[in-house]
């Protein structure tokens, strides 16, 4: 078993923070000693956002970091702009897994998106609201997120991070 850290471009990791999937197929190629089975951090600007394996030639997810973290290894990919396929030793990956934070335990959150709407009737606002999600999308629709039943800890949120609702900004 090999280990690797894939540092993607910025429009990957963005995609991959605006939606659920269950693998990225990344636009570097794989490196010809990389096997199935093998262990992946995954990368963005900011640090380590996943863990997973190599399946197929994509990286499967197996865990995701609430926040990105930084490492040694994404410190010197980010000095040396690398973006695609690193490969660690033993010993890195070890210290690269420390570093993260511990698993949070799952948690029940209530995620809201609301905008007004002028319309006719209750179907062509449904309509205009399907229509602007499509339009905008999670780079420009902030969503809502508070822990189930604790709705007043409600925090806002753009592309998967913690963002200023401030109208002035």
């Amino acid at each position: 078993m090999r280990y690797w850290l894939l540092a993607l471009q910025d429009d990957e990791f963005t995609e991959q923070q605006a939606y659920e999937a269950e693998a990225v197929s990344p636009s570097a190629a794989l490196p010809e000693d990389a096997a199935d089975g093998d262990e992946v951090a995954l990368a963005g600007p900011e640090g380590v956002f996943a863990l997973g394996e190599v399946v197929g030639g994509a990286v499967a997810y197996r865990r995701r970091l609430e926040a990105s973290s930084p490492t040694a290894e994404t410190a010197k990919a980010n000095a040396d702009e690398a973006t695609g396929w690193i490969g660690l030793n033993p010993d890195a990956w070890e210290d690269l897994v420390r570093s993260l934070p511990a698993p949070e335990r799952r948690s029940d959150w209530l995620v809201t998106l609301s905008m007004p709407i002028e319309a006719v009737d209750k179907a062509e606002a449904v309509r205009q609201f399907w229509s602007y999600i499509r339009s905008l999308g999670p780079k420009e629709l902030p969503t809502f997120v508070s822990p189930y039943g604790r709705e007043l800890e409600g925090t806002s949120f753009l592309l998967g991070v913690e963002h200023e609702q401030d109208p002035e900004e």
